[in-house]
């Protein structure tokens, strides 16, 4: 989970837009730039795990700017790193509030929610993260939109969410191997070829792409295939729910 948060705090640092007053207003200069030095020492301290020292100079720039967005989704993304989901959730929803256009922000209040298996309400914040045309992260929004769709049972919009996503961005990781994934539980192992070769180009081995390279080497009849990737998925996840499925598909 760290990972992700750390990569969710990246994204939302470089998105970060212009900062704003109590009133709405855009800040002087001397100020937004004072603001920024504390939200990038806290940044700092936070990819570091130093968690208090990230909180001193959050809270530092929330004195000069109380309704400042971005400093309260960092907020919230350290709570969350601490284990302290209320409170994270909390200074998530400050941060929708105050920065209700945002798409990075409400991906970020959805990945927190969808690590709370709240799917349903994932699925609403990245929604609305999805509608920014402009958004530099949108397909990425789209890819974690679709696995939340996938959570809730709702495959037809999961493959539209994966398909958005991979039209925005033709080597989107995730996307490309649940599209290839769904593929070929259509039979069209042609196209589920196609899309777990463009995976193998941009993303690293998972239980999901290790699984879907046997079935692939079966259909195919490629044996060289098949035995490396079921050596690879027992070797590295033989706990994974895909490595069962091998077992009792042999």
């Amino acid at each position: 989970m760290i990972r992700i948060v750390l990569l969710l705090l990246a994204l939302l640092v470089s998105s970060c837009q212009s900062i704003k007053t109590p009133n709405g207003e855009s800040t002087d200069n001397g100020t937004a730039e004072l603001v920024q030095r504390h939200l990038d020492l806290a940044v700092g301290y936070l990819r570091n795990r130093d968690y208090q020292r990230a909180k001193e100079k959050l809270a530092k720039a929330l004195d000069i700017d109380p309704k400042n967005a971005d400093v309260h989704a960092t907020y919230g993304l350290v709570f969350q790193l601490e284990g302290e989901t209320d409170i994270a959730e909390e200074y998530f929803k400050k941060a929708v509030k105050y920065g209700p256009q945002s798409a990075q922000i409400r991906n970020s209040y959805g990945a927190f929610l969808f690590s709370e298996k709240r799917f349903q309400e994932a699925v609403e914040q990245l929604s609305k993260a999805s509608e920014d045309r402009f958004y530099p992260n949108r397909p990425m929004v789209f890819e974690n939109l679709g696995v939340a769709y996938n959570r809730i049972r709702e495959p037809e919009k999961a493959e539209y969410a994966f398909m958005r996503a991979t039209q925005l961005n033709p080597q989107q990781p995730r996307a490309l191997i649940e599209l290839g994934d769904i593929r070929f539980g259509e039979r069209n192992y042609v196209e589920s070829r196609d899309y777990y070769s463009r995976y193998t180009e941009v993303g690293p081995s998972t239980a999901k792409s290790l699984w879907l390279c046997v079935r692939l080497g079966r259909i195919f009849q490629d044996n060289n295939q098949e035995a490396s990737c079921s050596e690879a998925l027992e070797g590295i996840f033989p706990g994974s729910e895909e490595y069962q499925q091998y077992k009792e598909s042999i």
